[in-house]
């Protein structure tokens, strides 16, 4: 299987509007949406690159008392991706796009807000996948393409994928943003 690599950047190239995970209440934030670039090669050796806007930061609030503060992976770092987990649902908003890749413990790859202006998704730290409906399924067929998995349905080659462990991710350096409420 070909080794495919994921970088998130650093540079804010949109917004989108969030919530404060799990506890949050009716007040709404402001968070910058990245640029992800996913590179690799396909069958013939010829390189690809495609690049996806992602949520990278969150706002997380414990209790109903607790103060909300932006929350995320903001120093440089780059991980192999442990696992696909096919039976993953994204818990802060409704999303039929299932699954999710790890990164490392709780920190995940998974469904985003299709416009993330219109649709309110909460992260704690997740990279959410944006970019219109099917964006993560659309991700997940760009990652099948570039790694060529040898199995011939879909939920298998995920599998294969996750379990080859040939995805690294590269975090850029990024400062954190400020907590801003939204509008």
């Amino acid at each position: 299987m070909r080794p495919v690599k994921l970088l998130v950047g650093s540079k804010p190239i949109g917004t989108a509007v969030t919530w404060a995970y799990p506890d949050g209440g009716a007040e709404n934030y402001i968070i910058p949406t990245y640029e992800l670039t996913m590179s690799g090669k396909d069958h013939g050796g010829v390189s690809y690159q495609r690049k996806f806007e992602v949520i990278r930061f969150g706002v997380h609030q414990k209790g109903k008392r607790g103060q909300p503060a932006v929350v995320g992976l903001a120093n440089h770092q780059t991980h192999i991706i442990k696992a696909w987990l096919p039976d993953y649902t994204v818990h802060s908003a409704s999303s039929p796009e299932k699954g999710a890749w790890q990164v490392y413990e709780n920190f995940l790859i998974h469904d985003g807000p299709d416009d993330p202006h219109r649709q309110v998704y909460a992260s704690i730290g997740c990279i959410e996948i944006c970019g219109g409906p099917n964006g993560f399924v659309d991700f997940n067929d760009y990652l099948i393409q570039l790694s060529g998995p040898r199995s011939t349905n879909r939920a298998e080659q995920l599998k294969e994928i996750g379990r080859a462990r040939n995805i690294s991710i590269e975090y850029e350096k990024a400062s954190r943003p400020l907590l801003r409420r939204y509008p």
